[in-house]
This record gives C-alpha cells, sequence and structure tokens, in this order.
C-alpha cells in the first residue's frame, strides 16, 4: 500500500507581534505546527508493514511574499522599496527568506524530518507564493535543514528523499498533485518552468500580480488578512473598514492603496516584454517533464495549453482589480455634479442628474465589464481537474490555491479534491483564535483494491490524546472507496 498525505496552502511565514493586531495573521498565537505534526503523526503510525508514505506538500507550504524582514547587515544591496514591502525574489535574497522562516517554525521542520527518519519521502509542489524554491539556493536551505534535524536526532536520511516538483507531481493509475495557480491569471506564471526574468541584481522571479498585489498592499495593509478572499469587500465595507482600524490610528489606507496599485501596475508592465517569447531551451524543459514522468510530450504539451496567460496580457482587468476606473468614473461624477451646479440650468436637472443618472450609469457600466473575479477560479478549477483526469491514468486529482475546499467526482471512479485552507482573521472568536479551518487530503492506494481517500480540517482540532506529543482524532467528514457508483 501507498499513503499520500496532502496540505497546501500552509503560508509559513515568519512571526511578527504587534499590539494593536497589526499583521495578526503572522502573531505566534496562531502557529499551528504542533497540530501539523500530529496530523503527520497519526498517519504515519496509522501505516501498515511494509506499507510507504509520501507527505505531499502542494503548494504556498512557505510564503515568501509575506516577509518583509531584512538582514541586520545584508550582503547585497538592499533598496529602500525592499525594506518597506520585502526583498527582491532573486536567490540569495529567498534564501535568507526561507532560513527565517524556517527559524520560526522549528517543530514544522522536526515534523518534516521525523517523515525523512522514518525512511519516508516529503514531495514539494511548488506555489505562486513559493515558488522561489525555483532557485538552488532555496532549495538547499530547506534539504539542508531537514537533514540537520535528521542528524541532531540520531538518524540519517539521503536529500534526495526531499522531492521538488515546479509543475506538477503525478504517479500513474493513483494521484495527480498540482497546485493550481496556472488556471487563474491573477496568479499564473508566463513560462511555469523557467519563470525568471533577467535582471541588474541576477535572476529574479517574474512575479505574478497576485504575488506582487500581497507584497506592495497587502503587507502594508496589516489589519487584512491575505491567506482568505475576505479582504475583496464592497465600497461600503471598506469605508467601515477604514473607520474602524485606520482612521483614528496613524497607519495609512488610502494612500498606500493607491501608491502600491500604481507600483503594481508598474511592476508588471516591467516585466511584460521579457515574457514575449518562450526562453531558449524551454522545449527541452518540457521534454525533460515528459521523460520524469513516463508520459508522452504530446501530454505535456496538452496539459501546458490548459494554463491560463498571466494578466499581465489585460491591462484593462489590471486596473479594473485595482479600483482605478471606478476611482476615475467617480472623480468624474464629482466633477459633473459641480459643473451642473455652476451652469445656469434648472434646478431639477441639476438634481436630477447626479442623484439618477450616474448611479444609473454606474450600475449599467458594472454589470456589463464585470468579466472575471479572482473567485471565478474557484467555480472553474473542477473543469480544469476533468481535462487532466482525460489526458492521464489517475483515479485522484488535487490541487490547492483557492483556499476553499472541495471533494467532487469526475467521471467513475475518479475524483477530485481540493485541499484549499479558509483563515479569516477579520472576525475573531471569543478564545482569540481566528474561524476556519485549515484542511488535508489523506488517500490510500493498494493493488487490488479501490482506493480511500479521506478529505478532513486538522485546525482548530479536538482534544489530545496520549500519543507522544499528543494526537487528535480527527473524524473523517468523506471516507470510501474511490471507484464506488459515488466515488470519494
Amino acid at each position: 500500500m501507498h499513503r499520500y498525505l496532502v496540505v497546501s496552502d500552509l503560508h509559513l511565514c515568519d512571526v511578527e507581534e504587534h499590539a494593536d493586531g497589526w499583521k495578526a495573521y503572522k502573531s505566534g498565537l496562531h502557529r499551528f505546527d504542533p497540530e501539523f505534526e500530529r496530523l503527520v503523526l497519526r498517519a504515519l503510525d496509522g501505516l501498515p508493514p511494509g506499507a510507504t508514505f509520501t507527505l505531499l506538500l502542494n503548494g504556498d507550504i512557505l510564503d515568501f511574499d509575506l516577509v518583509c524582514a531584512v538582514p541586520d547587515d545584508p550582503p547585497w544591496p538592499v533598496s529602500r522599496s525592499e525594506r518597506l514591502s520585502g526583498m527582491d525574489p532573486t536567490g540569495p535574497k529567498s534564501a535568507w527568506k526561507c532560513q527565517r522562516v524556517l527559524d520560526h517554525h522549528p517543530v514544522f521542520v522536526q515534523t518534516l524530518a521525523r517523515v525523512l527518519c522514518r525512511g519516508h519521502e516529503v514531495v514539494v509542489v511548488m506555489g505562486n507564493h513559493d515558488r522561489e524554491f525555483h532557485f538552488d539556493e532555496v532549495q538547499r536551505v530547506l534539504v539542508d535543514n531537514l537533514v540537520a534535524t535528521v542528524k541532531a536526532g540520531g538518524g540519517a536520511c539521503e536529500p534526495r528523499s526531499v522531492r521538488f516538483e515546479p509543475w506538477f507531481f503525478f504517479r500513474s493509475g493513483e494521484i495527480y498533485a498540482e497546485h493550481g495557480n496556472q488556471y487563474d491569471y491573477y496568479s499564473s506564471f508566463r513560462f511555469l518552468l523557467h519563470p525568471t526574468v533577467r535582471a541588474a541584481t541576477g535572476d529574479r522571479l517574474a512575479l505574478p500580480m497576485g504575488n506582487l498585489s500581497n507584497r506592495q498592499l497587502m503587507t502594508r495593509m496589516g489589519f487584512f488578512n491575505p491567506h482568505s478572499t475576505d479582504y475583496i469587500q464592497n465600497v461600503f465595507a471598506y469605508a467601515a473598514h477604514w473607520l474602524r482600524f485606520y482612521a483614528f490610528s496613524r497607519r495609512g489606507l488610502v494612500w498606500t492603496w493607491f501608491l502600491g496599485s500604481l507600483k503594481v501596475m508598474a511592476g508588471l508592465l516591467r516585466i511584460k516584454k521579457d515574457l514575449r517569447k518562450p526562453p531558449d531551451g524551454y522545449e527541452d524543459r518540457l521534454h525533460q517533464v515528459a521523460i520524469d514522468n513516463r508520459i508522452a510530450d504530446v501530454t505535456v504539451n496538452a496539459l501546458t495549453r490548459l494554463q491560463r496567460p498571466p494578466i499581465v496580457y489585460r491591462f484593462y482587468r489590471i486596473v479594473r482589480e485595482f479600483w482605478i476606473d471606478r476611482l476615475l468614473i467617480s472623480l468624474v461624477m464629482i466633477g459633473g455634479t459641480i459643473t451642473l451646479a455652476l451652469v445656469p440650468i434648472p434646478l431639477w436637472i441639476q438634481l436630477m442628474v447626479p442623484l439618477a443618472c450616474f448611479p444609473l450609469v454606474f450600475f449599467v457600466y458594472e454589470r456589463a465589464v464585470h468579466g472575471e473575479d479572482v473567485f471565478t477560479v474557484d467555480e472553474q478549477m473542477p473543469r480544469y481537474a476533468r481535462s487532466i483526469a482525460n489526458l492521464l491514468p489517475v483515479r485522484l486529482v488535487t490541487m490547492g490555491h483557492t483556499h476553499r475546499p472541495v471533494l467532487v467526482p469526475l467521471s467513475r471512479g475518479v475524483a477530485f479534491v481540493n485541499t484549499g485552507t479558509w483563515a479569516s482573521v477579520s472576525r475573531w472568536t471569543d478564545s482569540g483564535e481566528p474561524p476556519g479551518y485549515r484542511n488535508y487530503l489523506l488517500a490510500d492506494f493498494e493493488p487490488g483494491r479501490d482506493p480511500v481517500v479521506t478529505v478532513d480540517s486538522w485546525s482548530p482540532i479536538g482534544p489530545a490524546e496520549d500519543h507522544g506529543t499528543g494526537q487528535a482524532d480527527p473524524s473523517p467528514v468523506n471516507s470510501s472507496p474511490a471507484a464506488s457508483a459515488d466515488p470519494l
């Protein structure tokens, strides 16, 4: 039997403490490393003799975008902008960030080391927020920490037991795992296997809009939680949010939003010219994916065609996502109202146009141009998963990215699971802990038998049993053979 434990979207970052609740999502109060350790131990201890185990970290496990710290004495130049919004995504700087995050999450490192100590493997599928694992020096930081932890415990492991996948993890007849950001044009990379562009300081990631927004906006608007889409609200909710958190404090929101939006748009336009054609040797990289996974080149090309081009090629959608279009319309309407008030026309016209015509025009505009938004990918994920299942011999397709858990049948004997994590900190519980859950997928494959799949949440977690470090008993919400009449 082979067992897979799949988690995604942990968004581990460094810890910050602020008395006013700023960046509460980074508070040490909300570290969930012990619960994660209990989950992994539960999966390991339940293995029958001779079974193998894969801990599959399916993207956005570390969140490099949210690390704004800078070394006290950096060995490389660090600009003022980097000190405000985080260092550039280059190999050396991202390696430093990786070490900082791991230093703040020692129990997480120990948990991965436990898997290696027992002779099993850890697979890291890169997402959009931990795409820095593309750099060899960043991979070495994680591997070196794990090997050192194993040795400190008196064990031994092979570094190759830690595997990094830039695109997907595939095992024929069993599972296909991909983070899922490539189907979201806010977060997709133009050339996933070569996600860098040349810069004066060396190769750096060509960050998608979602990552740039986290760096330039979310890290400086700390009363929002970037791990949850409940920061996307209407104008009235934003006004209430400003009154509650910003109006009577020294922290700013409006100017931060405006300047940050301009910086993101400028950053996207700056890299657009570098993404016009595939880098040299890109076809060879695709061919290597086919070789490594023992699938045909035509299949790899078909999987590539499923991916969405980044939003950098749709400038109007970028402007709209940052509300720049609505800002301009509002300014025009305000100017029109003032003009009507100054010209000698009947009073009923002066009142009717601003109070009736302007809102109607705005409503028609919104209805006409709404189009896709960040929630659209939630609805589209199962469709992409079905296309993947039609191309590859798998029983289970799993993704993350959307932060919304999903379990749906794709066809008889094939299912799609999204292990997305939802973690809101906009509304607090009486205990001071954020509502929401962290989800996992546990899949057992055994020759000659139908796979058994469990999808459940591990945080918040119930009372611990006496099981070493403490083991909770997460009761599965779904567990059944994937080949039954109602898969999973």
